[in-house]
Order: structure tokens, then sequence, then C-alpha cells
């Protein structure tokens, strides 16, 4: 049973996300530095309650305006994943427009997982979840040989024969390299009889409908009314030994995610600008706008939205305004050098092979070290918080 505060907090994100697609604009986030208002320094008055009761309410309101609208997203789009890829099969002579139609399905769907990407515990962590939605980097081209083995299979390759295989072959990249092939001669459109058109559609709808199953299972696992898995985030129960270790739990995801997106989406590709293959979702050129949308989630998992933020917490009950102002500071630093990376012409396998596009990622790259340095030392030593995160690069 989805509850009612939680749909008032998707509904606005899951109009933006057709948008997103089209303007480059990340849903569930910020569209630019300026549009949440930093919360500023009142007047100090003594605190009232615990740190864990400031724990707690950050955790109640990332869970249920942050995570779990995510999440819903990420089921409802993956949904219109699935029925579009069964009308277009349905048709008997597809077209382009269809094909079109059915690419802008995959671009929804893709930039629900990229919002929901960094939330690394609990359910989506089962089952190899996080896997079977994207298995990525992919230095190894699995997911290639994967689609190549499925596209082969003499059986009938149905959802329950997708959910049994190889974790390449299940998600998000294997449904890219259907929609979007190097070769024309593969496309869904060709319906000749050396394409195999049919057996292209029938894996096409199998992967869309296992995602669709791997969505549906991680919200109803999330969710009160069913797994309740929200309750053990909120009150450092289950898994958690406490409050504040479900809190450094979610930070050092948080973390993770920085420097994923830093060394794996960008500083990699920057290194080895001449295999496009290493890029994220370079065949439908979603790079960057995958990118985008998991930068704009930063400043909600700080603030929260308008709930109840660490930028409260560090100011009203921490009294460490001057590392709550660096924060919110550092964050914007990264959407706006983000912001100027978009703002070029080309694609991003192009900007990584131009001069002016080259400094412009140079430039992000660096923003986020100096937002990953100051979360995983100012900032988790004002609020007292432990992490397990390791950088990646040392640098």
């Amino acid at each position: 049973m989805v509850d009612v505060k939680i749909l008032t907090a998707i509904s606005s994100r899951f109009v933006l996300c057709a948008a997103l697609s089209l303007t480059i604009s990340a849903c569930g986030g910020s569209d630019s530095a300026s549009t949440v208002t930093p919360k500023v320094p009142t007047t100090p008055t003594p605190p009232i309650g615990t740190i864990d009761d400031e724990f707690t309410s950050w955790l109640t309101d990332l869970s249920h305006q942050v995570i779990l609208p995510n999440y819903l997203t990420l089921q409802l789009s993956s949904e219109v994943m699935a029925v579009a890829s069964q009308t277009f099969c349905d048709l008997n002579n597809p077209t382009q427009n269809g094909l079109t139609s059915l690419r802008s399905a995959w671009r929804e769907l893709n930039l629900a997982w990229q919002q929901a990407q960094w939330v690394r515990i609990g359910p989506i962590l089962d089952h190899n979840r996080n896997l079977r939605i994207q298995f990525w980097p992919d230095s190894k081209n699995i997911v290639t040989r994967d689609l190549e083995t499925l596209l082969a299979e003499p059986a009938v390759v149905d959802v329950a024969y997708i959910a049994s295989r190889s974790v390449g072959g299940q998600g998000l990249p294997a449904l890219e390299l259907l929609l979007f092939p190097t070769s024309t001669q593969n496309s869904l459109t060709n319906t000749s009889a050396s394409n195999n058109q049919a057996k292209r559609c029938e894996v096409l709808k199998a992967i869309s409908e296992n995602v669709k199953n791997i969505s549906t299972d991680v919200y109803q696992e999330w969710h009160a009314d069913s797994g309740n898995y929200v309750n053990s985030v909120i009150s450092g129960t289950g898994e958690f030994t406490s409050v504040k270790d479900s809190v450094e739990e979610l930070i050092t995801n948080w973390l993770e995610q920085i420097e994923r997106v830093k060394d794996d989406k960008m500083l990699i590709p920057l290194d080895t600008a001449d295999d496009a293959s290493l890029i994220e979702f370079y065949l439908s050129d979603a790079a960057l706008v995958s990118i985008k949308a998991n930068v704009t989630i930063f400043k909600e998992i700080y603030t929260n939205g308008e709930g109840h933020g660490f930028d409260e917490i560090l100011i009203d009950f921490l009294a460490q305004d001057t590392i709550a102002t660096q924060m919110i500071n550092k964050i914007d630093a990264v959407l706006i050098a983000i912001t100027t990376i978009e703002s070029l012409s080309g694609s991003y396998t192009h900007l990584l092979n131009d001069a002016e596009g080259r400094v412009a990622i140079e430039n992000a790259i660096q923003k986020m070290r100096e937002l990953r340095d100051i979360v995983s030392i100012e900032f988790v030593q004002a609020a007292d918080i432990n992490i397990g995160f390791n950088s990646n690069d040392g640098d």
C-alpha cells in the first residue's frame, strides 16, 4: 500500500523525470546551485533533546522524503518500461517513432535508477539486486557476452529464465544494447530474418519485466506496510546496532557514491578518452545526464530539502555554523561544475576528447574531490560519526 505522504513527495519528481531526458535536468533534486536556499544561522539556543534525536529526525525525513520516493519512482518507471516493451513488440511493423518512445521509457527508468543508485544498504543488496539492475563498470564486456548468449538461446527466454542467469544480462546495460545497437542491422525496427527481431523482442520484454520485479521488491521491502525496512533504518535496529550506526552507514554510502561518480564516471573515462566503452551508457549518450542525476541528490542527502537536514543539525544543535556553510558551498560548487559541462556542445564522448570539455570535466573532478574531503574529514568530525569509507585513488 502506498501512503499519501510518499505519493505527495513523489508526484513532482515523477513528472520531472520525463523532462530530464530532454533537458538534462535531474528529477528529485535542485536544477541549479541556487534552487535550495541554504538554511542560515539563527540566534543560538540551548539544544533540546539528544544527538540521537537529531539523527532520528534526519533518518526519518531522508527515508520518507528522499529514499522511499526515489524507490517508488524507480518502480513506476520500470512498470512504464515493461508496458512500453510489450506494446512495441506487439506491433506488426515496428516504426522508428515507436522505437523512440521505447527509448524514452528507458531513459526515464535510468534517471530513476541514478537517483536511487547511491543507497547501498538493505533490500537493494539482497540477491545482487543492484548488480542485476546495472552491472557496471564492465571492463571485461560481460554484458555484451551475456546478451549474445540470451539471443542465441533456442528455448523461450522469459522473466524467470532471465532472473536465473548471469547478472550482466539482467538490467539496464543489456536493455541499452538492445535499444541502441552499434549496427542498424541489429535495430529492433529491422524485421528481416537475419536480425531475428522476434528473439530480440522476447529478450527485451523479459529483461524489462525482470527490472520491474526487482524494483517492486525493493520498494515493498522498504515500505512500512510490507517489509518495513524503513523502520530498521530510522530506529537503528535489525542489521544496525544503533541510530548512529544507521547514520554512519548512509553517510558512508554517500561518500562511496561521490567517489564512484568522480572516478568511474569521470576520471577513468577522462584518462582513457579513446575507449568509449568505459563510459557509462555511451551508446545512448546518457553518461552526463546520469552524472547530473547523481550529483543533484547530494544536496537532498545533506539538507533533506525542507525537512530536518544535517545543515540544521550542524547549526542549531552542534553550533558548527562554519562547517554547515562550507558543506553547502562545496555541494553547490559540484552542481555548478556539472552544469558548466552540460552547457558545452557535443556528447560526453566528444567532450572527453575536446580541449574545452576536458578542462570543464577536470574542474568538476576537482570539485568532487573537495566535497569528498570535507565530508570525510570536517563534516564527520563535527557530527562525531565514524565512517567505513576509503578513497579509491588516494588523492
